[in-house]
């Protein structure tokens, strides 16, 4: 009796064991990617057999180096799903084949790919939009799917592919880590630069107003040398015009004097 109890006690334990790889070997997604001219990819999927209500698919898309660059949940309604986004927007967006996946705990996850080509001159958003704002929203993404897995595993105990998709999640999350301190870093590089380049701004414009200051001496001492020759022009004017006077005087006198002698020389010879 002992021997049976044992032998059904061991079957009921590898049929839970064993329950949940036939459940994912049994259960599908497929999921299609496409981009746009625009670089918007559009990701469309089914799973089957049809989740229970309120099922989040999680959908993940990596570069050829297998970072992760964009990450999202969505919802499987009447077993499709769908979701879209515009590629680029940070470094990690280089040319070559994306990887796109999409996984339920419990299903065999499906993937797809499509090629994206980087621009050849760099976007006009800012490091800190580009890098720092893309992957804490990706960080964001990642811890609150792990938050959510942690919820059901603590409800409902762990099961092999709860456990593989948290495994997926710290390694998205690594991923986007490592990136994100690049970016930190590369805003460290441009701000020590700028700095420079303020620095030697700030140089050349003192070096400017101290120019300033020495051609604005110069005018200065310009504008008193044009005065005191103005005023020598004048006192030299003045000068002559007393010793026309002078002279104007002296011969009026002599003429006077002149006229006299000839009257009286007159007057004697009558």
């Amino acid at each position: 009796m002992k021997s049976v109890t044992a032998i059904m006690t061991a079957l009921i334990a590898a049929a839970l064991i064993v329950s949940p790889v036939a459940f994912a070997a049994a259960s599908t997604i497929s999921v299609t990617s496409t981009i746009s001219p625009t670089n918007t990819v559009s990701i469309t999927g089914t799973a089957t057999p049809v989740p229970a209500a309120g099922t989040q698919v999680l959908i993940q898309v990596a570069n050829p180096s297998s970072t992760v660059v964009f990450a999202d949940s969505v919802p499987v309604t009447a077993g499709a799903f769908s979701d879209s986004f515009v590629a680029g927007g940070t470094s990690a967006w280089v040319t070559g084949t994306y990887t796109v996946s999409a996984s339920i705990l419990g299903y065999t996850a499906g993937t797809s790919t499509f090629s994206y080509t980087a621009p050849t001159t760099p976007p006009t958003t800012n490091i800190f939009q580009k890098d720092v704002l893309g992957n804490l929203t990706l960080l964001q993404s990642e811890i609150t799917k792990m938050n959510a897995t942690i919820n059901s595993i603590e409800a409902n105990g762990a099961t092999g592919a709860q456990i593989t998709g948290l495994q997926t999640s710290l390694t998205s999350l690594q991923s986007s880590v490592t990136s994100l301190t690049s970016s930190v870093q590369s805003i460290q590089s441009a701000t020590t630069q700028m700095q420079s380049s303020l620095t030697s701004l700030a140089s050349q414009v003192t070096a400017l107003s101290n120019t300033l200051t020495s051609v604005q001496a110069s005018v200065t001492a310009a504008k008193a040398s044009a005065d005191s020759a103005a005023s020598d022009a004048s006192s030299a004017q003045s000068a002559v015009s007393t010793v026309t006077t002078y002279v104007l005087v002296v011969a009026v006198l002599a003429a006077i004097t002149l006229v006299l002698e000839l009257a009286i020389l007159v007057r004697k010879l009558s």
